[in-house]
């Protein structure tokens, strides 16, 4: 069987909505600079996390996760589909990059999809600079990741800032996905004191989980008490690491 191709003719994840551009590298939104990602006040950003991490460009699509249907009744997003590791991913690991229309947030950089505030996949990419990425209409497997509520006690991944090496010494910014640090718990017992290190990672087959953030759900239930259609959330919404 051939493989599936994207709008660059790149090969596709299986499950991957054929009307959507499969991205492999980021879209930048028109009124932007194409090297914006790159650029020293990005790259260099007093927003940029501490310590973050550099990596090569990933090769894609991935092949430590799977899109996958859901059909579990009790699933909150039961009839759509979720992201599912394919082997065990150990605490902190990078999972994927975060791929959709860099547009900006204000002004006449507002992406038409936030523009309309109906965009479940609005991520911020750095709020001082006013830029976001916006996964509504183009981007990658990470589109498929689900909130926790409803389906695990708690998040097993996190968004993260990461720069990519993308090649003669350039840097661009990026947001990926990282599974959740190892949790530090208080050891109990008599004679017992500190913390200690329990490993989770996220197991072989088990569904990679966020938290999208308490704006989104308080959006989600001005929009049930209001009886209104789709609000979305806003780029600032979803919980980072």
């Amino acid at each position: 069987m051939p493989k599936l191709k994207s709008t660059n003719s790149a090969p596709i994840p299986e499950k991957w909505p054929s009307p959507l551009p499969y991205l492999t590298t980021p879209q930048i939104g028109p009124s932007l600079p194409r090297n914006i990602l790159s650029s020293t006040n990005v790259t260099q950003s007093p927003s940029l996390e501490a310590n973050t991490p550099t990596m090569t460009s990933p090769s894609t699509p991935y092949n430590n996760i799977r899109i996958t249907p859901i059909s579990d009744p009790t699933h909150p997003a039961c009839g759509q589909a979720g992201l599912f590791t394919t082997r065990l991913h150990a605490p902190g690991e990078f999972v994927c990059l975060y791929m959709g229309l860099v547009h900006g947030t204000t002004g006449d950089h507002v992406s038409e999809s936030a523009a309309e505030v109906k965009s479940d996949y609005d991520l911020s990419l750095d709020r001082d600079l006013g830029l976001a990425i916006d996964a509504a209409k183009m981007g990658n497997e990470a589109r498929f990741i689900n909130d926790y509520r409803g389906v695990a006690e708690r998040p097993n991944a996190e968004f993260g800032d990461v720069l990519v090496k993308v090649g003669k010494g350039v840097l661009e910014r990026h947001v990926g996905v990282f599974v959740k640090p190892a949790k530090k718990e208080k050891k109990t017992g008599k004679g017992k004191g500190g913390y200690s290190n329990v490993v989770q990672g996220i197991a072989k087959g088990e569904e990679v989980l966020v938290s999208y953030g308490r704006g989104f759900w308080s959006a989600r239930r001005v929009e049930a008490e209001a009886g209104i259609g789709e609000v979305g959330c806003a780029v600032d919404e979803f919980e980072r690491g």
